[in-house]
């Protein structure tokens, strides 16, 4: 049925498409309203949506611009309303959709889905209508369309909420998308337009190499423009990075590093690499982007020497990268480095009410009573999006007129475009605590990544009511939620806070609450200038304001050489004395990161709540400072041996730290043992990396408010206390990497709040059989547990339990309680190479969606996994001791992905017909498998199909009805010795990979493949032998292979590989109907001429030739191209001029001994290397030309004469 078929398909595939959704609509029913909200949303969501901005019917025929866009969506969205059968264009593009065979998601805007399904109600009488002037084929076809939409479960108007429907259908789409895009603003308006111009500028498929600047005040909307720009552009590119904020970070000590490091990491897609020296970074990010293109979006750049550090200039990159910075200055964007710009304006006066009305009425247009003061606002905001949404969220409170002409009247009195001032209306509505907490995040906590557990365990230390607070500044747009759980806040609105705290006193910094300048913090301490008034002071001396790139390679240099030269070079240390801070007797927040505290630390201020003091250089935190009222402690990366000491802790126990909740000890490596913690109210402890860690006092079993605690990777750790009766509000205790704690506490029974217990990579041996009293269980990870080999039975007592991983485990056995966990939804069992087989009780895991036992010695599967009815993936890959599936699977109906690569898998002797779900076959390496079963046609949401290195001699004539098909790889299938004539009807295949196969022929009809975009037949090539006079080689078939004449039509073509295919005679002139054709491979191949039409490949990239040993004659090349290898084609005479050939970076002629001159070689401006060993008989003709070329060095003439003497192959330029 069409509902299922349609419910199943999903968006995630390797084929990139140019847009993720086509929206059609009816422009007069629902463009302004409906169809408005729904695109607003979708792009907020980082959705590449499709709209046409016209929307009129201007013919019976779909446009070639639209027809192309629903190509070339991954699927689409119908808004079927009363008129939408009234516009044939609308008709069209239904039909355009349902041929496409790709995801349509129907929304029935005021009409019954049952009339759309038989045109009844509103329809019929369009239909009517339609059959007397259109020919009776046009209107069946358009009835037919119009069943189908009716016939999916779509979204129906009348029983939905219009907000929720909306929400409800981007959901769907977020769930079918295989990236995850960045989030872009809540109400997108004025992007679209942007956006437009933005493409056409940076022309992602065109070639060289373009550095876009995006520039504007702030508040403007860059970064979301950026962001937007980004989640477009992700689709084209392997290698891609987005950094923000980059000039926070530049300010820190080693800024720049981190910001390569961070760089270099994205374009690699593995960790940062650790850069301690920014020369020695800019080395390796050219190694990063001159291979292929890269995406590099830079946000908030404030400097020109960040640009030099992190792009350098444009020769760095492959051609086809792109780069778009953000700037509030247009000085930054040199143009040595940059090659395009755009100003980023204020919205129109349109834009800006449609933007403040979303945020102060949650709708299009204000209502009519308040229009008036509405436009006033939006005329005194200056079309800025941030002012329009933050005055907006403040007045979306406001319902009364009064209320509104109050804070209309403050707007007033603001000079116009001063947004700070703006801003700060709606900071004067915040209570006091709010005002307090606001500042407090945008003066101090928010210069480093803070989550939102962490901001209310230190608000609710200094006795706010934080989680209203943090509430109330998001719903004001005054602080947003980033990234599922971390505190972001615009950088307008932190220098609008701290514009406020600098006016309580411009001239004596100790005179205002909030210090955050590293000069201001020095001058207050060092001089004993702090007052009362100080509540908060963060320093970091490790950051550096504008450090420069010199600056940051000399610290480099001090470290690399102090070790020769011993204390010849110092470190310019931070001290600080106790009795600077005594005057400030309402300091709440501090942090003193790598500083040097020296005195009596009873000279700290009694209120102090929030003491960060990383790298603290102490062996022992004295108890006079635990004896204050601090709430959160975070000594991470200090030098402690242990907390205090046991003596003075006796003197102290009853004062000590009863408000503390937060104890942070992360990378104390000296750290040997956590002493007493009786008393210690806390409720996270983070112990993570201290690696010296040896005993945790048994006092930490009775911590009865503590929630979380992280020890991971405390190597030196042996033992747990064994009293845990205490921890009943335990809900995470992580002990990764705890690679010498052996056990656990016989006694559980006091865990019952713990939700995730994870002991991967820990040495224990067993599981105490009181785990059963973990109820509200929900991860239990025991990866790497390499001395687990046996399970207790009360495992199956977890009934909460998510997820279990036993990968890379001991575990031999698996209990039948195992059975009792009906809420288990993911099983991991990979690498476990003792296990040979699981219990039939594992049938009953009613919930399972995951089941993972690659590389495992899993013999057989029990015949009970066939009542797997939520399974969704099953991947047993490499599991060379699976020799047979049974018959049950075939019931495994909502398999999604089925992975058997490596397995000894000889015949699929169930049903794979059944599997209506599956999206994925991976049978890559089963070197059995000999056949396919001909059910396998009745897939019908197959997208991937990998055979690779299978026995299989044919595919069956059913697989032409795998109409989602999108990937086939048929690799090293030695016994393939044909591909099936239906394979023609794979309208959505884009990758065929058919490497080292026994096909000698391609299909006749082989271009109704529209969709295909690389194909991979290559061979290996066959000895070279003597030729006979016929010019056959000896021994070699007289067989000649041609290429059949509907090929050129495979229009979306971007990569052919025909390597050594014997391909023979004259390549058709039609060549350049190949239009997407960026990589071309025909090397090994016996044609005598390309055609003419080969400078028609307008996209064309890299041409290979080598040992195409007939070819006589090159012709004019596309201008596209980059790479140009026709090494050892000996019969190769003459060459058109290659003058027009712009961006070829490499040319090889190697051995071509016949050619006389290579003509327009003086006009090549970007070529890098040129390889000419054996061309002796053009010689002095090339070096003629290279004399001549005025965009060549003379290095490079000097280096190629030099060469040629050494009979060395390669110029290299620059």
């Amino acid at each position: 049925m069409a509902e299922e078929e349609e419910e199943t398909w999903s968006l995630t595939s390797g084929h990139r498409f140019n847009w993720d959704i086509f929206l059609s609509f009816r422009g007069e029913d629902t463009r302004h309203g409906f169809t408005n909200k729904l695109y607003n949303e979708l792009v907020r969501n980082g959705v590449r949506t499709f709209i046409d901005d016209e929307g009129l019917d201007r013919g019976e025929e779909i446009a070639p611009n639209l027809s192309a866009a629903i190509e070339d969506s991954a699927a689409s969205i119908a808004v079927i309303s009363q008129n939408y059968a009234s516009s044939k264009w609308c008709l069209e593009e239904l039909v355009k959709i349902s041929e496409c065979k790709r995801l349509l998601l129907p929304v029935f805007y005021g009409v019954d889905p049952s009339d759309v399904r038989r045109q009844k109600g509103p329809f019929e009488e369009h239909f009517r209508k339609h059959e007397i002037v259109v020919e009776a084929e046009k209107v069946c076809r358009w009835r037919e369309a119009m069943k189908k939409a009716g016939n999916i479960s779509g979204w129906d108007s009348m029983i939905w909420e219009e907000s929720e429907l909306i929400l409800s259908l981007v959901k769907k789409v977020l769930e079918k998308l295989d990236n995850t895009p960045l989030g872009v603003a809540k109400y997108p308006v004025g992007l679209h337009s942007r956006l437009n111009e933005l493409r056409r500028k940076l022309d992602v498929k065109g070639n060289g190499v373009k550095v876009l600047g995006l520039y504007g005040m702030g508040g403007v909307g860059k970064t979301t423009l950026a962001k937007a720009l980004y989640n477009q552009f992700v689709v084209y590119f392997k290698k891609r990075s987005f950094i923000s904020d980059v000039k926070e970070i530049a300010r820190r000590q080693n800024g720049m590093a981190t910001l390569q490091s961070k760089l270099i990491g994205d374009l690699k897609s593995g960790a940062s690499p650790i850069i301690d020296d920014t020369a020695k970074g800019i080395r390796s990010i050219k190694e990063s982007m001159n291979n292929e293109p890269v995406a590099i979006f830079l946000d908030d750049v404030d400097n020109a020497d960040q640009l030099r550090v992190l792009v350098g200039r444009r020769d760095w990159f492959c051609q086809g990268s792109r780069v778009v910075v953000t700037t509030r200055d247009q000085n930054v964007l040199l143009p040595s480095v940059v090659n395009e710009t755009f100003e980023v304006k204020e919205l129109s006066l349109s834009e800006s009410l449609t933007l403040f009305s979303y945020h102060a009425f949650g709708r299009e247009h204000p209502p009519k009573n308040f229009s008036v003061l509405a436009e006033e606002v939006v005329k005194l905001s200056g079309g800025l999006p941030l002012a329009l949404e933050v005055f907006g969220s403040l007045l979306f409170y406001k319902k009364r007129l009064k209320e509104w002409e109050d804070l209309v009247q403050k707007l007033r009195q603001i000079r116009p475009g001063d947004l700070q001032h703006v801003l700060e209306i709606s900071f004067g509505a915040l209570d006091e605590q709010e005002k307090s907490i606001f500042l407090d995040l945008a003066c101090l906590l928010l210069n480093t990544r803070l989550d939102r557990e962490d901001a209310i365990a230190i608000f609710e230390g200094c006795g706010f009511g934080a989680e209203s607070a943090i509430t109330e500044l998001t719903a004001k747009s005054l602080l947003k939620i980033v990234d599922g759980n971390i505190l972001w806040m615009h950088d307008q609105l932190k220098d609008m806070g701290r514009q406020i705290v600098l006016r309580e006193n411009f001239g004596d910094a100790g005179k205002r609450s909030r210090l955050w300048n590293h000069g201001d913090i020095l001058t207050v301490l060092k001089n004993h200038m702090g007052t009362r008034t100080i509540e908060g002071i963060v320093l970091d001396s490790e950051k550096k304001n504008d450090l420069k790139p010199k600056e940051v390679k000399w610290i480099y240099l001090k470290k690399v050489f102090r070790k020769y030269i011993g204390q010849g070079i110092k470190e310019n240390g931070v001290t600080f004395y106790t009795r600077a801070f005594q005057r400030m007797v309402n300091l709440r927040l501090l942090q003193i990161n790598h500083v040097k505290l020296v005195g009596n630390f009873k000279l700290l201020p009694a209120e102090l709540r929030w003491l960060q003091w990383k790298g603290c250089p102490l062996e022992v935190i004295p108890p006079e400072l635990l004896s204050r009222k601090i709430a959160v402690l975070d000594l991470s990366e200090s030098k402690i041996t242990q907390l205090w000491n046991k003596k003075k802790w006796n003197c102290y126990q009853n004062k000590m730290a009863k408000q503390l909740k937060v104890m942070n000890l992360h990378s104390c490596r000296q750290l040997k043992e956590i002493p007493d913690l009786s008393g210690i109210q806390l409720e996270r402890l983070i112990l993570e990396q201290c690696n010296e860690l040896v005993m945790i006092h048994p006092s930490i079993g009775d911590l009865t408010k503590l929630n979380y605690l992280n020890m991971k990777d405390c190597k030196s750790i042996l033992a747990f206390p064994n009293d845990v009766s205490g921890l009943k509000h335990l809900q995470i205790l992580i002990l990764s990497g705890c690679s010498s704690l052996s056990e656990l506490p016989e006694d559980l029974s006091g865990w019952k709040s713990l939700q995730e217990l994870l002991l991967d990579g820990t040495a224990i041996r067993k599981l105490p059989n009181s785990i059963f009293h973990l109820k509200n269980l929900q991860i239990l990870n025991l990866n790497d547990c390499r001395s687990l080999e046996l399970l207790p039975r009360a495992i199956g007592n977890l009934s909460s339990l998510r997820e279990l991983s036993f990968n890379g485990s001991a575990l031999k056995e698996m209990p039948d309680s195992i059975g009792n966990l009906k809420n288990l939804e993911e099983l991991g069992l990979r690498m476990c190479r003792g296990l040979i087989s699981l219990p039939d009780s594992l049938g009953d895991l009613k919930s399972l969606v995951g089941l993972y036992l690659d590389h495992s010695s899993i013999k057989e599967l029990p015949s009970s996994v066939g009542l797997l009815s939520h399974l969704k993936f099953f991947t047993a890959s490499n599991c060379k001791s699976l020799s047979e599936l049974p018959n049950s699977m075939s019931n495994l109906s909502s398999l999604v992905w089925l992975c058997l690569q490596g397995t000894s898998v000889s015949e699929l002797n169930f049903h794979l017909g059944n599997f209506k779900s599956l999206e994925k076959l991976e049978m890559r390496n089963c070197i059995s498998i000999s056949c396919l079963p001909d059910s396998i046609g009745n897939m019908l949401c197959l997208t991937t199909l990998a055979l690779c290195n299978t026995s299989i001699t044919e595919l069956p004539e059913s697989i032409g009805l795998l109409e989602r098909l999108w990937m086939l790889e048929l690799n090293n299938c030695l016994n393939l010795q044909r591909l099936p004539a239906s394979i023609v009807s794979l309208k959505s295949l884009c990758y065929l990979y058919m490497d080292e196969t026994a096909v000698s022929e391609l299909p006749d009809e082989i271009g109704k493949l529209s969709s295909l975009k690389l194909l991979k037949m290559r061979k290996k090539p066959q000895p070279r032998v003597d030729e006979n006079e016929d010019g056959l080689h000896v021994g070699e078939s007289s067989k000649r292979v041609t290429l059949p004449e509907s090929f050129s039509n495979l229009s979306s073509l971007e990569f052919l590989d025909a390597h050594a295919w014997k391909i023979s005679g004259k390549i058709s002139d039609d060549f350049q109907k190949l239009s997407a054709l960026e990589k071309l491979d025909l090397g090994h191949n016996d044609f005598c001429s390309l055609p003419c039409s080969m400078k028609g490949l307008c996209v064309l990239k890299r041409l290979l030739l080598p040992n195409c040993r007939k070819l006589k004659f090159l012709p004019q090349l596309p201008s596209s191209l980059e790479w140009l290898n026709a090494a050892n084609c000996s019969a190769l005479e003459h060459i058109a001029s290659i003058s027009s050939l712009e961006y070829l970076e490499e040319l090889n002629f190697s051995n071509c001994k016949r050619i006389m001159d290579i003509p327009g070689l003086e006009s090549l401006k970007s070529l890098k290397r040129l390889y000419t060993l054996g061309c002796n008989a053009c010689f002095s003709s090339i070096k003629r030309r290279i004399s001549k070329g005025m965009n060549f060095q003379i290095g490079l003439l000097r280096m190629y004469l030099l060469a040629s003497q050494l009979a060395r192959t390669a110029i290299s330029r620059g």
